[in-house]
Formats: C-alpha cells, sequence, structure tokens
C-alpha cells in the first residue's frame, strides 16, 4: 500500500481527529477539553486562527499611522510595514493556511481582500491629485493583488524592510509615475 494510501486511512481513522487535537491543545497550552468546548472540529480552529491572522491584517492596514500631510508613497510605506508587521509568522503561515480543507481561508480572504480594497479606494481618493491613475476602482484592485502576490510569494529571508520599500516604491510608480521620496 503507498504511503499516500496509508496516511488516507490514518486520516479517516476515528481517533486521527482527537490526535490532532491534542496537538493543537498542546500548541495552544491549553486542555484537551478546552479544545472540545471551543471548537466542535479542527476546521473551527483552523477557521478561528484564519478569522484571527487577518482580521489582525486588516486592522494594520487600516491603522495607517502616518503624518498630515505626508504623500501616498510616505503613507504606502507606513501601510505596507504595518501590514507586513501584522504578518508576524510572515507568508508561510498563509501558505500554509491555503492548505485548509473547504476552501475556509479561500472566503475568508476574500472578504478580507474586498474591505482592504474598499479602505485602499478610499485612501487614493484622498490622494486623487497625487495619482496618475484615474480609475481609482481599478488602481486599488492592482494595488491590493500587487502587494498581495508579492508578499504571497516571499520567503521568510526576503520578507523583510527592504522587500517593503520595493513593494512601495513599485506601487508608488504606478500610481504617480513617480519614485517614492
Amino acid at each position: 500500500m503507498s504511503k499516500e494510501r496509508q496516511g488516507a486511512r490514518r486520516s479517516d481513522h476515528p481517533k486521527h481527529g482527537f490526535v490532532e487535537r491534542i496537538r493543537i491543545a498542546e500548541a495552544a497550552g491549553v486542555s484537551v477539553g478546552t479544545v472540545y468546548e471551543y471548537f466542535v472540529n479542527k476546521e473551527a480552529v483552523f477557521g478561528a486562527v484564519i478569522d484571527r491572522e487577518l482580521r489582525g491584517l486588516v486592522i494594520a492596514l487600516q491603522a495607517r499611522d502616518a503624518p498630515r500631510g505626508a504623500s501616498i508613497g510616505e503613507t504606502l510605506g507606513h501601510i505596507v510595514i504595518a501590514g507586513m508587521s501584522a504578518m508576524r509568522y510572515g507568508p508561510e503561515l498563509y501558505r500554509a493556511l491555503e492548505a485548509v480543507p473547504g476552501a475556509t481561508f479561500r472566503r475568508s480572504l476574500g472578504d478580507a481582500r474586498v474591505t482592504v480594497i474598499h479602505f485602499v479606494r478610499a485612501l487614493l481618493e484622498e490622494y486623487r491629485a497625487e495619482l496618475r491613475v484615474s480609475d481609482l476602482d481599478l488602481a486599488a484592485f492592482v494595488v491590493v493583488s500587487a502587494a498581495e502576490g508579492i508578499a504571497g510569494n516571499a520567503t521568510r529571508d526576503r520578507f523583510d524592510a527592504r522587500l517593503g520599500a520595493e513593494v512601495v516604491s513599485l506601487l508608488n510608480l504606478y500610481l504617480t509615475g513617480t519614485e517614492a521620496g
């Protein structure tokens, strides 16, 4: 019997879920009973982790602590760094969450993406006079998709301030036609 089939067979075993909950409880530093009390199954645990991570990311992006009167490039710099900081486990966690059964991550990510696109759209409206782009809806989509794509493909050794600066430079060049400065 192949290793894949053996693994699938073990996953179907009734005790497999219990073993997984033991691992989850150990990692969280709580009892298995606590895990059972709050989560009906491991998908619910993953759902809670996904919701927490994405909510934290959206909150960090929306905090926008750039000083008043800052240029779009400076503001993007603050937002990109805040977003990267919110991804405290780096892009690897997000890639791992994509493998969660039931498309939980994809649905949650889609909801979070819509929220962030609306936020970026409102931000672009504030800076309309600085922008070379005219379709702010499309520009917001491009900005979010580019940042998400770069972050999603970065490795831990590349997920740093240098990458953040390059992303800001790329987005600023797209939005304004000039390099961030």
